[in-house]
């Protein structure tokens, strides 16, 4: 029926019922004369088929108005139970959220408790995720998030829960898991989280850093359970990554002074407590000094001596290795520049750039203006980076290498060896040299497989046409050896430790 047939059908049913209820009523209070006006009766029996008409009519306007509202009963209820899901689930991962995991905690701890059943906490962090997101963007890390996920699902075991806790932080419940339980499922989550993801035909190499607290040895709780875990999982971080580590109550000493180290490395900088040492490069053929490496070290006035393994990779964390690493290259640069006006022998300057440094969009510009600056020919410096860095993304390293290379200056694959490369990448990289990683050095007169590794490095380098560099050498055993395998050069303490600048002209000087 259309709106306008309905129109007509509605004026007509009120008009009827209009002329009814008047008759009706006339009847009732009017006296008439014999005759007159319509019977009464036939008023009365046109009044009633016209009301249960109405009624129909009614009825039949009002269906579609019941329709609208059941539909919009339904989508109430629909919004409010997706309401109810995304309150206590993750909306990118559809994993359970913080709030939901520690509900299923504390649910599974009074399932446990009553026979003191194990259970363990697994807490996961994705190392230098956040390199991902600046250099490719919150939707490429957004996708890889979404991937590791599915991988955690398909590689813990059933029954247990995986929950995304926020940004790249994951946690994982192990019902009836003891310790060696949660170090088994560890190590494969370690085994399979570092294959490559493949997003959009690009191969992405992440590794996870695990803490796991187990119940109920490290605590009786969810909260502080989830805490321990928290806490274990730094410490996988400061171990290099990609490691997993349970809980121990003397890791609350460390946080604090975890805590202590980064509130003072913010202060760091403008206090002058950070300097600059140099270790020598050394031509295997020659003897000769060819390069330094430029090496950060910090003096905390009450700590003393910090080693950089503690407070570098709080620097990436925090951000503050851009404006450090930005002054190690200039301090760099600088004392590079006076060598050479004092008439030493010319040598490469080799400063290590950081991941966060890497993916700088005005890197460029940076290292540009600094060899501006400091008036350091470009051929004398060399910028090195670490093999993982190197994988992130071909195109973007291909293209930023280039454009670095364009400077003038040299680049190496720093500590390489522990990465995922291939030749096939290696090849396209426009490199000057690759630096073997200091753990291989150290136990190849002792481990084949280290021995074999080397030879394969320096066979690889040749046929890219480009140098070795052995990083670690501590006796003449190592040294023998890399010369056999026609290592290019070598550094290390059995040639010299790292110096401060006037410790190291003084032995430049009798050279």
């Amino acid at each position: 029926m259309t709106l306008r047939t309905k129109i007509i059908a509605m004026f007509t049913f009120v008009v009827a019922l209009l002329l009814s209820l008047n008759n009706v009523l006339l009847y009732s209070f009017t006296p008439t004369s014999s005759g007159a006006g319509v019977p009464y009766g036939w008023t009365l029996l046109l009044l009633i088929p016209t009301l249960l008409l109405g009624y129909w009519f009614v009825e039949y306007l009002l269906r579609p108005v019941r329709s609208l509202l059941n539909q919009y009963d339904e989508e109430i209820n629909h919004k409010n139970k997706q309401i109810d899901y995304y309150a206590n689930h993750d909306f990118l991962t559809g994993l359970p959220n913080r709030i939901l995991f520690k509900e299923q905690c504390r649910d599974a701890l009074q399932r446990a408790k009553p026979s003191n059943q194990p259970a363990a906490i697994l807490f996961l962090d994705l190392d230098r995720f956040k390199i991902v997101n600046d250099m490719f963007g919150h939707s490429t890390g957004d996708d890889l998030l979404r991937a590791v996920s599915k991988r955690l699902q398909q590689h813990t075991r059933f029954g247990d829960t995986v929950s995304r806790i926020e940004g790249d932080e994951f946690a994982l419940l192990l019902d009836n898991a003891d310790g060696d339980e949660a170090a088994r499922v560890a190590q494969l989550l370690l085994d399979e989280l570092s294959k490559p993801f493949v997003l959009e035909g690009n191969e992405f190499y992440v590794t996870p850093s695990i803490g796991i607290s187990l119940f109920p040895n490290d605590a009786l709780d969810e909260e502080t359970l989830v805490k321990h875990a928290d806490t274990a999982m730094y410490q996988a971080k400061e171990l290099g990554r990609n490691h997993f580590r349970f809980y121990t109550k003397d890791m609350n000493e460390q946080m604090a002074k975890r805590a202590r180290l980064e509130k003072g490395l913010r202060k760091a900088l403008d206090r002058d407590e950070l300097t600059v040492h140099y270790q020598p490069q050394i031509d295997l053929s020659t003897g000769e000094i060819t390069g330094m490496e430029a090496l950060l070290r910090w003096h905390h006035p009450e700590l003393g001596v910090v080693s950089p393994a503690d407070f570098v990779p709080l620097a990436e964390e925090n951000g503050m290795i851009i404006p450090i690493g930005e002054w190690v290259l200039r301090r760099a640069c600088v004392q590079n520049k006076a060598w050479l006006d004092a008439g030493l022998p010319p040598m490469r300057m080799a400063v290590n750039l950081s991941a966060r440094q890497f993916q700088q969009n005005n890197l460029v510009e940076v290292v540009k203006q600094v060899l501006k600056d400091t008036d350091l020919p470009p051929s004398y410096l060399d910028l090195e980076i670490t093999e993982s860095v190197a994988m992130f993304n071909e195109s973007y390293v291909i293209a930023k290498l280039h454009d670095l290379k364009n400077l003038g200056i040299k680049i190496s694959i720093d500590d390489f060896g522990t990465g995922y490369s291939s030749l096939s990448y290696l090849k396209k990289f426009p490199i000057d040299a690759l630096k073997i990683d200091r753990s291989f050095v150290a136990e190849v007169m002792n481990d084949t497989d280290d021995a074999e590794i080397i030879a394969t490095i320096i066979s690889m380098a040749r046929n890219l046409k480009v140098s070795v560099i052995a990083e670690g050498v501590e006796n003449e055993d190592q040294l023998t050896y890399l010369r056999n395998q026609k290592c290019t050069e070598a550094q290390g303490y059995l040639f010299s430790k790292p110096m401060d600048a006037l410790e190291l002209q003084s032995l430049l000087v009798r050279i």
